[in-house]
């Protein structure tokens, strides 16, 4: 028979193993981002600096699939940049393997001269 130390030890072994691995996907699988506003990732879009449409599509597929089990795998595109401006709001649309496209709301939390942070819903 088993001792009763060896049985506790490897049900807090399991236990820690299942709670490092929830951590690892909770931070991995984030929405939000913050990104700096340079001449490298800003435009204008309605007179406004903007969050270049080409960094919220990379930096949303990158996040929108970051773990085998966590969203689905999506090519993203967006119809313009991303104004800098708490509340602004844009729709991206993510492309599935199969054909099948999805709405992809994203969402300005906060910005400021030099940088803007935003999410988008998966």
């Amino acid at each position: 028979m088993l001792s009763s130390k060896f049985v506790v030890g490897a049900i807090g072994g399991a236990a820690a193993v299942v709670a490092v691995g929830g951590l690892g996907t909770h931070l991995l699988a984030g929405t939000e981002s913050t990104t700096g506003l340079d001449r490298f990732t800003t435009v204008l879009v309605d007179g406004h600096r903007a969050l270049a449409a080409n960094i919220v599509e990379g930096r949303t597929e990158g996040k929108y699939h970051p773990l085998p089990w966590v969203g689905t795998d999506v090519t993203v595109t967006c119809p313009s940049g991303l104004k800098a401006v708490a509340g602004a709001t844009l729709t991206c649309v993510g492309k599935e393997s199969d054909g099948k496209t999805v709405d992809i709301p994203v969402t300005v939390v906060k910005a400021t001269a030099g940088s803007v942070t935003w999410k988008f819903e998966r």
